[in-house]
């Protein structure tokens, strides 16, 4: 299969992919058929949130800044969704959210989002019933902590995260098992694992609450101090965890991605870890934690990471981590490592806020400013497609049907991007001009095409050869042009914020769709047109007729003729006085005269049906078999 062939299928293929997912996503889900609108186009919800320090201490600038950092990732981790987070009088931050405020985003913009690492000192079911922890041999909780009989209080069998690790430390009352009391770094009186933290009360505790609603205890466990142990649940219900107080604030991470699991041996596992590393200031606290639970120090070999009162994982530490870095494993799916990854970067932020009001807004520029962007695009479309065909004749179907894929395809994929909620693009006034603006693009790849072939034309080539050889010369010069482009859409998102970088990524977007246009449908389809008996012959309304290119170069006319370029009278060079008209039978009867006439000369080679006035060209002139050029000019 040629070539073309395969780049026009592969295009079709995209195509009915971005359409029929489109079309299964309206059907069965709750998609939309047409990209979602900014704030600027729709209006939105806005919502005020008031800052207050944990400690009661001033304000600064430098924490407002990086709430609103921290935040606006949460709500709009890619940039896109066109989500408006600004500082407002020094302690209020505003948030405007386009169109309704789903619950997901309500929730991650009125969290308080504390995190924390703590030492996990045990894990029972998640029921609660209101009596102290049983003992197992009679002896006091005060002695050294309740235990949980094989006929009371059970260990938990359900997963704790996605990880599906069980954690299976029991709480026990023999002193003997518990590390002796020693001080640690800091106040704390026992390290944050000792056994000695638990208390009469807190078993109490420990027993009545219930996790199978986890709100009802996360409450509590969020305004637990830091120097404190707490009870916590997980986010699912199906667990509840005894914790030690905190080891390290989750303010401390400083990044946190995701990366393939992989063996010792190097393969790949299918599964995902989350990496993750902390400040210098951190590194050394999360270091003797991560070395004492690993040294059987601790009542299980687990930390726990809490994020507003629930504990969203608990990983086992299988080896220390000295330098404050780790890696959290465990048969995460990729979508399970991004969320987790997700939390511990975006989770922790300086200031708790509370919601000081919430309001619906209009649209700052509505539906009227929408229609003149779009009226705009047209007319500059319309203006694009007439000059093609002042300029390239009926060419100019080459350049609307380019025109038209490339507008189905940014259509398509603006659709599919809106209504992927880790996207969640909005189309904004600022992403219209972006498409205005990729009309000029794709305009210039096939103006630049088709001028290099056009070069080729009038050189001499044949036009099937001038496509081929103009695609070799101006496949650099786009390739150049949209890759310069490409570098100030990357430049100008990481550097932007708002709507000048969804105007950054409808502008990075679109030059990559002109290049799947300009290599998957252009150069096939004109390949294709020029193979045409109108094209490839050259017709006058082709605009690849090599006598208004001005061809000034011999021309091989078949039957062992060339013809001169100021001999092709009638197309477009020439005059009147040097064109000859002469009916059919007066032109037989004059070949057959002079035919006749020419037989009549002793040795004569000449052929009779030859015109005169042309000489027979010299063989350094005849054309040679099997070139391109020659043998698309005797077609």
């Amino acid at each position: 299969m040629p070539a073309r062939r395969i780049a026009l299928a592969a295009l079709a293929v995209l195509i009915l992919l971005l359409g029929g997912g489109i079309g299964a996503g309206v059907w069965k889900g709750d998609w939309q058929p047409a990209p979602k609108l900014a704030l600027d186009l729709e209006g939105g919800t806005q919502i005020i949130l008031q800052a207050q320090s944990r400690d009661g201490s001033a304000i600064d600038a430098t924490a407002m800044e990086q709430a609103r950092q921290i935040m606006s990732q949460r709500v709009n981790a890619m940039g896109v969704a066109e989500t408006e987070i600004t500082v407002q009088g020094g302690t209020n931050i505003i948030i405007d959210v386009p169109g309704q405020l789903d619950q997901a985003t309500s929730e991650a913009v009125r969290q308080t989002a504390s995190m924390s690492f703590r030492p996990v000192l045990g894990v029972v079911a998640p029921e609660g019933n209101g009596e102290p922890m049983p003992s197992d041999g009679g002896g006091d909780a005060s002695d050294g902590g309740g235990a949980a009989s094989d006929a009371g209080g059970e260990t938990s069998t359900a997963p704790a995260d996605p990880s599906q690790h069980l954690f299976d430390g029991l709480l026990s009352e023999d002193s003997a098992l518990a590390p002796p009391p020693a001080p640690a770094a800091g106040d704390l009186p026992y390290p944050a694992w000792s056994m000695d933290w638990l208390t009469p009360e807190l078993q109490t505790e420990l027993m009545s609450a219930d996790c199978v609603d986890p709100a009802a205890q996360q409450e509590r466990a969020a305004a637990a101090e830091p120097d404190e142990p707490v009870v916590a649940c997980d986010p699912n219900g199906t667990a509840k965890y005894l914790l030690g107080p905190e080891v390290v604030a989750g303010s401390a991470i400083e990044n946190s991605g995701v990366a393939s699991d992989v063996t010792p041996t190097g393969q790949a596992t299918g599964y995902y870890v989350v990496n993750m590393s902390f400040n210098e200031s951190a590194a050394t606290g999360f270091s003797e934690m991560t070395k004492a639970l690993y040294g059987g120090e601790g009542a299980t070999a687990a930390f726990g990471i809490v994020l507003d009162g629930l504990v969203i994982s608990a990983p086992e530490v299988q080896e220390p981590s000295p330098g404050g870095e780790a890696s959290i494993s465990g048969n995460f799916s990729q979508e399970e490592a991004s969320q987790l990854s997700d939390q511990l970067r975006f989770g922790a932020l300086p200031l708790e806020f509370e919601v000081a009001s919430e309001q619906q807004i209009s649209a700052t520029l509505g539906a009227d400013q929408l229609q003149m962007g779009l009226i705009a695009g047209l007319i500059g479309l319309a203006l694009v497609v007439l000059y093609a065909f002042a300029q390239y004749r009926l060419l100019s179907i080459v350049t609307t049907s380019s025109l038209l894929i490339m507008g189905l395809l940014t259509y398509g994929t603006l659709t599919v991007l809106s209504n992927i909620p880790d996207i969640g693009y909005r189309l904004s006034l600022a992403g219209v001009v972006g498409l205005i603006v990729a009309i000029a693009f794709t305009a210039d790849s096939f103006i630049v095409y088709f001028e290099r072939v056009r070069d080729e034309i009038r050189e001499g080539r044949g036009i099937v050869a001038a496509v081929d050889h103009g695609w070799d010369r101006a496949k650099r010069t786009i390739l150049a042009s949209d890759t310069v482009n490409l570098i100030a859409a990357v430049v100008l998102y990481l550097l932007s914020t708002g709507g000048v970088r969804g105007f950054a990524f409808v502008l990075g977007l679109t030059t990559v769709l002109d290049l799947l246009v300009v290599f998957l449908f252009t150069h096939p389809m004109l390949q294709a047109l020029a193979r045409t008996r109108f094209f490839g012959k050259g017709h006058p309304w082709s605009g690849l007729d090599p006598a208004r290119l001005d061809r000034d170069v011999p021309a091989y006319a078949g039957r062992g003729r060339v013809r001169l370029a100021g001999a092709r009278t009638g197309r477009g060079r020439g005059t009147p006085e040097d064109e000859v008209r002469e009916p059919i039978a007066v032109r037989r009867a004059r070949l057959e005269r002079e035919a006749a006439e020419q037989a009549a000369l002793p040795g004569s080679g000449q052929n009779a049906h030859d015109e005169p006035g042309l000489a027979t060209p010299d063989p350094v002139d005849r054309p040679v078999a099997g070139d391109d050029d020659t043998e698309e000019q005797s077609r």
